[in-house]
């Protein structure tokens, strides 16, 4: 399982409210067309102590692929040319970044899911 980590702070001028909304809904719906992911989350960052202070990043999104194919499939695809173009509604794009992890769940459920290590 192969998952892309994206991070950005939102374009200059746009409030958290319309950038989480924006994001969750407009360019959700492009992503949601685009072949080979099998699973998209987007993660807005939370401002639990209320001081409105400016963050270095507005939100992350994790889209999963079951191998490298379906990645590279879908990098080729029109349908992820429209969500790339579509990030300028969105984005600072100086501030976005992306990478490539394989995923190693530790956690599940409440139960620990990773071998110990050997002696």
């Amino acid at each position: 399982m192969y998952k892309m980590i994206f991070g950005a702070k939102r374009k200059p001028g746009m409030s958290r409210e319309a950038f989480g909304e924006y994001w969750t809904t407009t360019h959700a719906n492009k992503a949601r067309k685009v072949p080979g992911i099998s699973r998209y989350v987007i993660n807005l960052t939370a401002d639990l102590g209320g001081s409105g202070r400016e963050l270095a990043y507005d939100g992350f999104a994790e889209a999963w692929f079951e191998d490298d194919d379906a990645m590279r499939r879908s990098g080729r695809s029109p349908e992820l040319k429209a969500v790339l173009e579509d990030e300028v509604n969105l984005f600072d794009l100086s501030t976005r970044f992306s990478v490539i992890v394989e995923e190693h769940l530790m956690i599940a459920d409440g139960t620990w899911q990773a071998r110990e290590p050997t002696p």
